[in-house]
């Protein structure tokens, strides 16, 4: 039996950095736009849309947009290929906890308050964004974690 040589491990997809990196990019993309939102930064009712819009129709096609092009540019970047309709179902799994978070921040308020309480300055509107974009934030880097590394396995 001939000795492994173990100093020429070959690496399987990108490196855990590159994917994490991509994931915070994700993250403030996603945290960033329910900030504006939930902080009425964006003017939405003066152009007639009613809040919930935000947060239950662009936030999770955002996510699903976001979470497709990263896991296409892991894929591409891993193996030199992408599956768009593998991309594309995964993907689509991106807004599944976000809408548990709308729906735990719904029955249990008081979640919101540790956030809410370090920022005593500003109106209620920009404590409820930050609050809002706290949890899109963290919701959106584990979502990202788990389907992006998801992304780098390549098809036989």
């Amino acid at each position: 039996m001939e000795p492994v040589d173990t100093s020429k491990n070959a690496s399987s997809g990108i490196s855990s950095g590159i994917r994490i990196s991509i994931a915070v990019l994700a993250a403030i993309i996603l945290g960033l736009f329910i900030l504006l939102w939930d902080g009425q930064i964006i003017q939405y009712g003066m152009m007639g849309i009613p809040g919930w819009v935000g947060r239950m129709i662009i936030l999770p096609f955002m996510a699903v947009g976001v979470t497709f092009s990263s896991n296409c540019l892991i894929q591409q970047l891993s193996c030199s290929q992408v599956q768009w309709l593998v991309q594309l179902k995964r993907s689509a799994y991106s807004s599944i906890p976000i809408y548990a978070m709308w729906f735990l921040l719904y029955l249990i308020p008081g979640l919101r308050w540790p956030i809410e309480g370090m920022v005593q300055t500003t109106t209620p509107a920009v404590r409820t964004g930050l609050s809002s974009a706290f949890y899109t934030f963290w919701v959106t880097m584990y979502s990202q974690g788990i389907l992006n590394s998801l992304s780098q396995i390549c098809p036989n």
